[in-house]
C-alpha cells in the first residue's frame, strides 16, 4: 500500500515516518513535511500523530465499514459545515460563531445560521436541527415541548465574549469585544478590535485570534458529539475516528477536559476583574457585569447540565 504526502504529492516509502492528520479526514505527511513552517503555523488547528502502515490500514478500514447510515449523515454534516474548508477547525461557523449539533441526526449546527430547538423538559439538554424537529412528535416524549431561541440570540451571545486583558491599539479600549485581530510583524503584539480593523496599521499583516471562551465552547462541543457517535459506531473499536474532527473516543475525553479547564480560567478571570474594578462605573466593568451571565452561564447551553 502506497500513501501519498498531501503536502509535497510525493509517495512516502515505508522507511520513514507517517504523520496523519488528527483533525483531517485523509491528511498524511511525510517525515520532511511534518517539520516544515507551514504545518507547524497551523498547529492550533491541526495535530499530527505519528502513524504506521497497519495504523493506516485500520484507518481505511474503519472508514469504509461506517454503516451506511451514519455515513449519509456524517457526509451531510461534513458538507454544510465545511463548505470551502477542508476541516472542521478552519471553517467559519468554528471560528466566529457558536456550534452545536443535533441529538438525533448528530448534523453540526452553526447556532446563528440556522434554527435549533432545545427540549424544556429534558433535564440533560436536548436539541435538533430543523429537520428532525418534525420527527420528535413521535421519537420523542409527547409531553416533552420544544422551543428556538432567535438566530440573533447567538449571534450576540458570541459577539458579547470579551477579549480579557487584551487592548486595542487602534482606540486603546481594554477587554473589548467581538472580533480581535492581531499583527504578524510587529513585536511585543499589537491587537486591534473589529471596529479599527482596517481603519488603522493598514501596511502589516494582521489575522484573526478565536476568542478563548468560544475556542473552547466550540472544542467542547464537538468533542461531545464525537463520544456521542463513538458510542454509536465505534464501542468496541478504540481506533475508531470521528471523519469530522479525526478525534478518537481518548482523544475526545481529553479534549473536552482541556476545554472546561479553559472555561474555568475564562471564567474565574472574569471574576478577578470584575472584583478589581470594584465600584468604578467604566464602561468596561459594567460590560463584564452584564458578559458574566450572557456569556458564561447562559452560554453553557449545552453544556450546564452535563
Amino acid at each position: 500500500m502506497t500513501t501519498r504526502c498531501t503536502s509535497c504529492g510525493i509517495s512516502i516509502p515505508s522507511s520513514l515516518n507517517i504523520y496523519k492528520c488528527r483533525q483531517c479526514i485523509n491528511h498524511f505527511v511525510c517525515q520532511l513535511c511534518e517539520a516544515k513552517d507551514h504545518n507547524r503555523a497551523g498547529a492550533a488547528f491541526h495535530t499530527f500523530d505519528e502513524v504506521f502502515l497497519k495504523d493506516i490500514q485500520s484507518i481505511n478500514y474503519t472508514n469504509s465499514h461506517t454503516s451506511s447510515e451514519s455515513a449519509d449523515f456524517l457526509s451531510q454534516s461534513q458538507t454544510k459545515i465545511l463548505s470551502n474548508s477542508s476541516s472542521i477547525f478552519n471553517s467559519e461557523g468554528y471560528l466566529y460563531s457558536l456550534l452545536g449539533y443535533c441529538y438525533h441526526c448528530y448534523s453540526i449546527i452553526v447556532a446563528d445560521k440556522e434554527p435549533t430547538f432545545q427540549c424544556q423538559q429534558c433535564p440533560n439538554f436536548f436539541e435538533v436541527c430543523i429537520q428532525c424537529i418534525p420527527l420528535m412528535d413521535t421519537q420523542h416524549s409527547s409531553i416533552h415541548t420544544f422551543s428556538k431561541q432567535p438566530l440573533i440570540y447567538w449571534k450576540n451571545m458570541a459577539h458579547n465574549m470579551y477579549h480579557l486583558d487584551i487592548i486595542c491599539d487602534g482606540c486603546s479600549r481594554t477587554g473589548f469585544n467581538g472580533k480581535r485581530f492581531q499583527c504578524e510583524e510587529c513585536s511585543p503584539t499589537y491587537d486591534l478590535c473589529e471596529n479599527c480593523f482596517g481603519k488603522t496599521h493598514t501596511h502589516h499583516k494582521l489575522k484573526y485570534i478565536q476568542n478563548p471562551l468560544l475556542h473552547s465552547i466550540n472544542r467542547e462541543t464537538l468533542s461531545q458529539r464525537t463520544l456521542a457517535l463513538a458510542e454509536k459506531n465505534g464501542k468496541n473499536n478504540r481506533n475508531w475516528r470521528d471523519p469530522l474532527t479525526g478525534w478518537t473516543k481518548l482523544d475526545a475525553e481529553l479534549v473536552m477536559q482541556q476545554a472546561k479547564q479553559e472555561k474555568d480560567n475564562y471564567n474565574n478571570r472574569l471574576q478577578q476583574i470584575r472584583k478589581q474594578n470594584g465600584t468604578e462605573h467604566t464602561e468596561y466593568a459594567q460590560h463584564l457585569q452584564n458578559t458574566i451571565v450572557d456569556s458564561y452561564h447562559q452560554i453553557n447551553w449545552n453544556y450546564v447540565n452535563h
